[in-house]
This record gives structure tokens, C-alpha cells and sequence, in this order.
């Protein structure tokens, strides 16, 4: 759907001479190598390096971000108590995980039969050398938890060729950013204990009532910066500030606590359309001198106790940092501190010594990514004709529906497909990342060409035509998700012919394949009841990053952009549109009724 008939002729031959040829002999190299590694995969490695090569910024071209539901009851949405609790929270999470009592993560097949209490139980009592079956029989799939370890105590490390990702197991501390100043404190005591929830209100009540004005001049901009100049500023910076880098990245995690204020609303209120712009840019990339972007995550907390989860992606996925976004949620709510603050808190200042070079380093970042994120838009879209409920009763899948719904969109803005990207998760797998779905397909584009308005399509046509992308959609899924999807596969290809210093392949530089690699429409989905906004930016100039969740009831979506490479305001009004008449046909309207066709 995306290349024209005319072009792929000549890329099914190039397709075969890369089967019968090198690809032949590039892949037993790979299968070889991936059963001489059983510690590993064969796209683990690539992947990370994929990420660590990359010498763009991290900010908005990789850093996702997932904005929390408030709390119900308002008096503790302040942001010292807030923060108390999340920070609480966090401790409580990382003591289960290091302590191996944190749950394994299950994708449940059937779980009305799996995930009950009923089956925890029998299964505790089965062999763990026949558990394994057990799960299987009960269509139970453990997930792999290899990127846990990066979730806390770690950070990116920039270099001049391919950054880092260290660790540091020992730490016990976080560090806070306010207002641009940096601090640390012991979250946890020498004994892995979580510290009482009095001291940890005292150090951040202690931080909160520093006085000193704004420093927008803060290192935490210099993060901000392309990984080539960054790594060059930080081995000078180090020189003199060597323990205080290290306070950074072997922190737990990075506390932000902003000064922005988000507009209030009533308690309960769902997010307006208008007030999720500001929320949705604030957690993508708010103000860099408060920000540390190299960090596992910065846990985000603004002046009125709206919080979020911005987390660097080169160490892991969407799977484990919702994991700990849903059960610090949870645990937050379940467990407040209410009480005082008490105890010293142990907060110690972190003030960098600067060079007068590296103050206008900092200074420079700081205006350099003003430009980047001042041409940073977005807009959004919430429909409420239809939500998950519905869709399933209709017997179609919502994230189908969702896909379509883009495709639809595009198509009556441009008349084009494009590239298109949906990530899938393979943690079913061994060291296992994600997977794209391609959901651009030739049933996608007859479907929106039948939904025009001057198409002769009628109404039990365009619904045939729906459900037949919508049971495409569902091979397409399962096929990524069980590792059968193409694209990890070719990259795996091609980054071993590169690095065996082979020829560049004809395949890899073909205009159809590059044009299915440029992708206009980035997308990705997450759903929690804990999650009230989340976002990423534009994978290109010209493209579009397409945020969205079905909801039981309603469907939200955010398009972020940077004009004039593409119009995210001009996609969500046709997106609106589209949905109405997915809505239409759904409900048995023949939606050209009473119109010319």
C-alpha cells in the first residue's frame, strides 16, 4: 500500500537475488551466532547499540513520558505531599524488586481463567521444574524482566562514538531538581531499609522552602544538547565535578519538582482537550534545567502535584516502566503519609563547579533547545461516539479500529499511505524488545477509498471492508508479538553485513524500502486507569507521533509534529471526521446516504 505497483517490481527482484545470495549467507551467520549466545539475542545487542550510536539529542526524538491520574482526594495533591508519597512509593517498589518478591509479569491469554487468586495459589504449590506447564496449560506466558535492573540506579553516559548505560546497585540515594538546584538524599538506610515517611517529607519540605532564585543556567540543560557535544562538555566537566556526576547517575532516580502550574479543575474532572496540550509538553520535555534527560526516568512532580514518569528509552520499554507507574499509583493511593514532617532528612546540596566555558555551555543549551521545543506542536483529539465497550460487542478489534481510524485520516488529508509504525512488545521472548507492526495495508487503503464520499461503496460493503482490516490487523499483531514480524529481522541483517564489512546490499538502499523505513506515522499505545496523559514526539521533520488509548467509553489521541514538516492540527480534524463515520457504519448508518456518490 505504501509503494506503487510499478515500484515493487523491481524490489521482488532485488528481494530474491538478497534470498538466494548474501541474505542466505547472512542469515545462518546469524542463526549461528544466536544459538553460540544463549545469554542473549540476536537483536538484543543491535538494538541497544541502535540507541547508543544515535547522536541525536534524547529529548523528544527518543524520551517518552506517562502522565498520572490525580489523586482523588485534593488536599493531597500538593506537591509535598505528592511527592512524599510517590517517592514513598518508589522505595517500596525497588525494595520488592530487589528483594525477588516482585510478581513476574504474565500476559494471560485467558484471564478470567489465569489471573485469579484461585490459580496464584495452585500454581505456588506445583514444582518449580513443572510450573512452566502449568502457566502453559492455563495460557499464562511469563514475560522477560531483563530490563528491570535499568529501571533504577542507572543512567546514559554520553560518548563521543556510543553512550553507556551504567549502573550503580549500591545506591541508596535519590537526587531532586528545583528550580534548576540539585540534591540528594538517602531514600533508603544502610540496611536497605525504606526510609519513614516522615524524613522523606522533611528533606522534600527542606528543598521546596529553598529560597534561592531560578538558576535557568543549571547542567541539567547541557543533557539537552546532540550526544557528540554533550559527551565532549561532560568529560571536561567532570574534572571538577566527578563525585557529583556520579551522585546523579547512581541515584535511585531523579525527583523534578517544577514550578509549572497546571490549570486546576474541579476534582475528578476528566483532562480538557486544551488543558492536555500543556500537561502532554510539560512531560515530554518541560524546562531542560530541570530535567536530568539521561536518567532511567525523572519522576515529575509540578507545583500543584501533577505527576509524571519521563523515562530514557536505550534501556527498556513501555512494558517495565508501566509496570512500576500502575503499582506505585496504586500504592501511593493505598499507603498515603498523612503525618508530619520529622527527622534531619539528610538532604545534601549538589552545586556544581563551573568553568566559565561551561556556564555558557549550559546557557547555550539552554537557548539552543528553546528553538527545538518552541517548534515542538501538538494537538488532540477526544472521542467519545465510541470506546472499547462498543467495539468488542461489535465483535472488531479497538486497536484496529484505532489503526484504521489513522489510516482513514491521512488518506483524506494527503490521498497517500506512508510508513507507518506500531510497536509491539516481544518480551515473551528472551531478552526480548518489541516488534513493529506495519499497520498500513492493502485492506486499509481499499477500505478508506470506499469510505470516500464519492465512492459507490455502500453500507454492507464499507462494513465488510472494516472487519476485513480489522481481522488483518489481529494476524499482524500476533505475528510481531510471536516474533514473526520482518523488521527486527532485516535490521538484524543488515547491521551483520555492516559490521562483517560487507558491501552495502541493493536491498537496504532500494527507494521502496526506504520509503516503507520513513515513517510519517509513529504510533503507540498504552492503556492504565492510572494513566491520564502520555505522549512521545515525531520519529521525522515530516512526521507525525501518534499517541493514543481506547478507553472503555471514549478514544483519545495526541498528534505531535514540527511545522511546516507536517500539520497534526489538520490530521486530528479529519481524524474527528473519520471516527464519525467509522461510528456510522458501526451502528448499521449508511453514512453517504442523502449525498451525491
Amino acid at each position: 500500500a505504501v509503494v506503487s505497483t510499478q515500484s515493487t517490481g523491481s524490489t521482488e527482484q532485488l528481494v530474491n537475488d538478497f534470498l538466494s545470495g548474501r541474505g542466505k549467507e547472512l542469515q545462518a551467520h546469524l542463526v549461528a551466532s544466536d544459538k553460540q549466545n544463549k545469554n542473549s539475542s540476536y537483536i538484543s545487542g543491535p538494538w541497544q547499540e541502535l540507541y547508543q550510536r544515535d547522536r541525536r539529542s534524547v529529548v523528544l526524538n527518543f524520551n517518552p513520558f506517562l502522565g498520572f491520574v490525580d489523586d482523588p482526594i485534593p488536599e493531597h495533591n500538593t506537591q509535598l505531599a505528592r511527592s512524599t508519597n510517590l517517592v514513598l512509593s518508589s522505595a517500596r517498589f525497588f525494595r520488592t524488586y530487589r528483594d525477588g518478591l516482585l510478581s513476574p509479569d504474565i500476559y494471560h491469554m485467558n484471564p478470567a481463567k489465569s489471573d485469579t487468586e484461585r490459580f496464584k495459589k495452585l500454581i505456588r504449590f506445583v514444582p518449580q521444574s513443572l510450573s512452566w506447564y502449568g502457566a502453559y496449560l492455563a495460557k499464562a506466558f511469563p514475560l522477560d524482566m531483563r530490563q528491570y535492573p535499568y529501571l533504577f540506579q542507572s543512567s546514559r553516559i554520553p560518548k563521543p562514538d556510543r553512550d553507556e548505560n551504567v549502573r550503580y546497585p549500591e545506591s541508596r540515594h535519590i537526587v531532586a531538581i528545583h528550580k534548576g538546584h540539585f540534591y540528594s538524599f538517602d531514600i533508603l538506610t544502610p540496611t536497605g531499609d525504606v526510609i519513614n515517611g516522615a524524613a522523606i517529607k522533611s528533606a522534600l519540605s527542606a528543598i521546596l522552602s529553598d529560597d534561592r532564585p531560578v538558576n535557568t543556567a543549571s547542567i541539567g540543560n547541557l543533557t539537552s544538547l546532540d550526544r557528540t557535544s554533550w559527551a565532549g562538555i561532560r568529560s571536561n566537566l567532570e574534572a571538577d565535578n566527578g563525585d557529583l556526576l556520579r551522585q546523579i547517575d547512581g541515584a535511585l532516580f531523579v525527583l523534578c519538582l517544577d514550578e509549572y502550574e497546571v490549570a486546576p479543575r474541579p476534582p475528578g474532572t476528566p483532562v480538557s482537550e486544551r488543558d492536555a496540550i500543556p500537561l502532554i509538553k510539560n512531560g515530554l520535555h518541560g524546562e531542560a534545567y530541570n530535567r536530568w534527560f539521561d536518567k532511567c526516568f525523572n519522576l515529575i512532580v509540578t507545583k500543584n502535584g501533577k505527576a509524571a514518569v519521563h523515562f530514557e528509552h536505550s534501556w527498556g520499554d513501555g512494558v517495565s516502566v508501566l509496570r512500576y507507574f500502575n503499582e506505585i499509583f496504586d500504592d501511593h493511593l493505598a499507603n498515603r503519609y498523612t503525618g508530619e514532617a520529622g527527622g534531619e532528612g539528610g538532604v545534601r546540596r549538589l552545586d556544581p563547579v563551573l568553568t566559565e566555558s561551561l556556564s555558557n555551555s549550559a546557557i547555550e543549551a539552554r537557548e539552543s533547545f528553546s528553538k527545538v521545543k518552541d517548534s515542538f506542536t501538538l494537538d488532540v483529539l477526544k472521542f467519545e461516539g465510541f470506546g472499547k465497550k462498543d467495539l468488542k460487542k461489535l465483535k472488531v478489534s479497538p486497536d484496529a479500529i484505532c489503526q484504521l481510524a489513522f489510516q482513514m485520516a491521512y488518506w483524506r488529508l494527503t490521498g497517500s499511505c506512508v510508513g507507518t509504525y506500531e510497536s509491539c512488545s516481544t518480551a515473551a521472548f528472551r531478552y526480548g524488545r518489541t516488534e513493529t507492526i506495519r499497520p498500513c495495508t492493502k485492506e486499509t487503503k481499499e477500505c478508506s477509498i470506499a469510505f470516500g464520499r464519492d465512492h459507490p461503496a455502500g453500507l454492507s460493503e464499507m462494513e465488510g471492508l472494516l472487519r476485513a482490516c480489522s481481522k488483518k490487523h489481529n494476524t499482524l499483531t500476533k505475528e510481531a508479538a510471536m516474533g514473526q514480524g520482518f523488521d527486527r529481522h532485516m535490521f538484524a541483517l543488515r547491521d551483520l553485513n555492516e559490521k562483517l564489512g560487507g558491501a552495502p546490499l541493493a536491498l537496504f538502499t532500494d527507494p521502496s524500502y526506504a520509503k516503507l523505513n520513513h515513517i510519517i506515522l509513529s504510533t503507540s499505545t498504552l492503556v492504565s486507569p492510572a494513566l491520564e496523559v502520555g505522549g512521545f514526539a515525531a520519529v521525522v521533520e515530516d512526521g507525525l507521533g501518534v499517541g493514543y488509548a481506547m478507553f472503555d467509553d471514549w478514544f483519545g489521541t495526541q498528534a505531535s509534529y514540527y511545522p511546516p514538516g507536517n500539520d497534526g492540527a489538520a490530521f486530528i480534524k479529519e481524524l474527528g471526521g473519520v471516527c464519525e463515520d467509522l461510528k456510522g457504519v458501526l451502528s448499521g448508518r449508511n453514512i453517504k446516504e442523502g449525498r451525491k456518490v
